[in-house]
């Protein structure tokens, strides 16, 4: 059972969760406009292409509900390098974004994970679900030339929540060194510099 706190503290992250999802989607949007996307270009993120960006945050779903429900790190490598661009990248993504929620919602979020990159609380799970989606919305935006607007709120919430998970994976390698931001720069880019992004 959650505490009144904890019911609170989950409502407020699955608000912020939705905002995230939502900046994803928009991204994936624009991938249905009239003028047809080159999915193999490469996308805001390192080497991946554009493909590859959208197969990895939804294959992210998958592999974090198969987590939740008490799967292993290996279970979830078979995930890694399937096609879920397919058709509909959007009804894709929301199938197993739903799945991902509805686990969220039956299990105990306090218990440990099999992360691969190290044990963490299911609750930590979702906050770094929430830190993907918004990263890589940005990620998406830059490879499109769309604008990414997240609101303050969520940015202060990762800026503030994600903190140490994202030093943990730094420190593994996982996340890039944080990067110089200027004193009154806005609360987005200043998540941006914190995961490594210029």
């Amino acid at each position: 059972m959650r505490t009144s706190a904890q019911t609170v503290q989950a409502m407020a992250a699955e608000e912020l969760l939705g905002e995230a999802e939502s900046l994803w989607v928009s991204g994936l949007e624009s991938l249905d406009d009239d003028s047809p996307v080159d999915l193999d270009v490469p996308s805001g993120c390192g080497d991946w292409t554009i493909r590859e960006l959208v197969d990895h945050v939804a294959g992210g779903g998958e592999r974090y509900r198969i987590l939740l429900d008490g799967g292993s790190a290996e279970d979830t490598a078979a995930t890694r390098g399937l096609d879920y661009v397919g058709d509909d990248p959007i009804g894709t993504f929301w199938e197993h974004e739903h799945r991902l929620r509805e686990s969220a919602e039956r299990v105990d979020l306090s218990r440990l994970v099999d992360h691969r990159a190290g044990k963490r609380s299911g609750a930590e799970l979702m906050v770094l679900r929430i830190l993907e989606l918004t990263v890589h919305s940005k990620d998406l935006a830059d490879a499109l030339g769309t604008p990414w607007r997240p609101g303050d709120e969520l940015t202060d919430f990762l800026l503030r929540e994600a903190a140490e998970v994202v030093d943990q994976m730094r420190d593994l390698g996982h996340i890039g060194p944080v990067m110089p931001t200027g004193s009154e720069a806005a609360a987005a880019d200043r998540l941006l510099a914190f995961v490594g992004r210029a």
